[in-house]
């Protein structure tokens, strides 16, 4: 672990807008990913309120990145000293900005004379804006799996041209309050590679590209059994190798979310989780290869009060750790990887 680190740094030099992407160079990278934990600033533990990160700390991680989801509401939990705190403990902050959700497309962002994306800027501006002025490096991961496809028979933003600049614009706002803020579009990976159309314009301001993936045993529309459902390592290559060779940035996984839960057992699927995070570490240095520099893990702690979206129920065990803080068998292939802590502190 005491090879060279691949950082954000290395990657994003000479990567501004309209500048050539240098991909990784093999070995000579070092081939270890920054590690990262999610997804909120502090938890109720046991009862007690507790901060994620510094938990972490004690059970011995070593990591770079501390990711805070801000989703509709988010002005009431999250606020500049939390990122202040993260930055001055020596960890980037990264702020995964989630607005649209599952409502995505065309006819949503435009209905009502635009009222959705007007509401969009004015909180990047009042409130977002605000909050990456840390002096301090902060990533931004802008609307998570936007590339959804909502259900409803409208046309998704992987077929609108305008998103480019929708996006663009965004982004020029949060590149103009701060020199140390670094802003990515996060489409979630579907197994389709159809983003150009979406993405190809705006591709050039993205100072990277995110992705994530997530699976669950009570994924509705999948059998999880198969080998093929958790080859996750095999999806990430194939994703990470299309976001890389189609839009010519770094890219950052930011978040894996696997649950344990399975059929009312919250740690009945906890056995497929560690062979896929096993697998995903295992060949870190294939991600490397396609320009991965980061990857994170959603959760650092199971949420009972997640919301039951698309995994239904397993939702709420996403984390390295139970609700109750007891150590799942995933928290230790996490304390195994990732660099020494002493190679955070002071870069």
């Amino acid at each position: 672990m005491l090879l060279p680190v691949l950082t954000l740094a290395i990657l994003l030099s000479g990567c501004s807008a309209g500048s050539k992407y240098m991909p990784p160079r093999g070995k000579e990278s070092g081939k270890i990913l920054q590690i990262g934990i999610g997804n909120a600033y502090d938890q109720e533990v046991n009862g007690k309120r507790v901060i994620a990160y510094k938990e972490a700390e004690k059970d011995g991680l070593r990591f770079k990145y501390v990711a805070v989801w801000l989703t509709p509401g988010w002005t009431g939990w999250v606020n500049r000293k939390m990122l202040l705190d993260i930055s001055r403990d020596g960890y980037t902050p990264v702020l995964i900005y989630y607005t649209f959700g599952d409502d995505n497309s065309r006819q949503y962002l435009e209905r009502n004379n635009r009222e959705k994306l007007k509401a969009w800027y004015k909180d990047i501006k009042e409130n977002l804006v605000p909050l990456v002025k840390t002096g301090s490096e902060v990533l931004v991961v802008l609307e998570p799996e936007f590339n959804v496809i909502n259900g409803k028979h409208e046309t998704p933003v992987t077929e609108w041209d305008e998103w480019n600049d929708i996006i663009g614009k965004a982004i020029d706002y949060l590149h103009g309050a701060s020199p140390y803020c670094k802003v990515g579009l996060c489409p979630g990976d579907w197994g389709n590679y159809d983003l150009e159309k979406c993405m190809g314009r705006v591709a050039s301001k993205n100072d990277f590209i995110a992705f994530q993936e997530m699976r669950g045993a009570s994924d509705p529309s999948t059998d999880t059994s198969t080998k093929e459902y958790r080859d996750v390592i095999g999806s990430a290559l194939k994703f990470s190798e299309y976001l890389r060779k189609a839009f010519h940035r770094p890219v950052l996984l930011a978040y894996m979310a696997f649950s344990s839960y399975k059929n009312g057992n919250p740690l009945g699927w906890e056995n497929e989780t560690v062979e896929i995070t096993k697998n995903m570490f295992d060949r870190q240095s294939e991600l490397a290869d396609q320009g991965v520099f980061g990857i994170l893990c959603f959760n650092y702690f199971d949420d009972p009060n997640h919301g039951t979206y698309f995994f239904g129920e397993a939702e709420k065990y996403f984390g390295l750790k139970s609700a109750s803080g007891k150590p799942k068998k995933v928290l230790k292939i996490w304390q195994n990887n990732g660099v020494p802590r002493q190679t955070i502190k002071g870069e």
